[in-house]
């Protein structure tokens, strides 16, 4: 809804503008996520960020392994302990198990944020040469072509998509 909102409003303005004639409006439309996927850059961020991503993997499984192993412990001795070692022992798993889930979020948390530290310098690249594409090639007004993976252009014709001029800028 609030897309549809707000694709109104930039159509009524350029509507106004046109209707006073005071200047001529060419719309182009990028797509911003297409741009991104091609951006030599990216591939560099997606390497930096799986390396991360891997060594907190290894980090959680390394920490489910030793888990895991005093669980069976527990199970097979569990029986022959008194009552405040087994309380001990109860206690420690607990721990250890509320311990994974913070951890658990902890590398979400993590990956996020080096996930944006990773990505912003390559959207405001993007921004710079999307502007710089649009000068060159005479546009007023360029929409992104898609939010969050939805659509946001009713029509558009193909020859004012800039997404591939803006990758072709990247690569110089």
């Amino acid at each position: 809804m609030k897309q549809k909102t707000i694709l109104s409003i930039i159509l009524l303005n350029l509507f106004v503008f046109t209707a006073f004639g005071q200047q001529n409006v060419k719309v182009g439309y990028a797509d911003i996520e297409y741009i991104l996927d091609n951006m030599p850059e990216t591939v560099k961020a997606k390497a930096d960020l799986d390396v991360i991503m891997n060594k907190l993997t290894k980090t959680r499984d390394s920490i489910i392994k030793d888990y895991n192993v005093k669980v069976e412990d527990y199970k097979k001795n569990g029986a022959t302990l008194v009552e405040p070692d087994k309380k001990k022992k109860e206690t420690e798993l607990m721990r250890i198990q509320q311990g994974m889930q913070g951890f658990d979020t902890d590398i979400q948390t993590a990956i996020n944020y080096k996930k944006n530290a990773f990505y912003q310098p390559i959207y405001t690249k993007i921004g710079e040469l999307v502007s710089v594409v649009a000068k060159e090639n005479g546009y007023t007004h360029i929409l992104n072509s898609q939010i969050n993976g939805n659509s946001v252009l009713v029509y558009a014709e193909e020859s004012t998509d800039i997404s591939d001029l803006v990758i072709a800028k990247a690569k110089k």
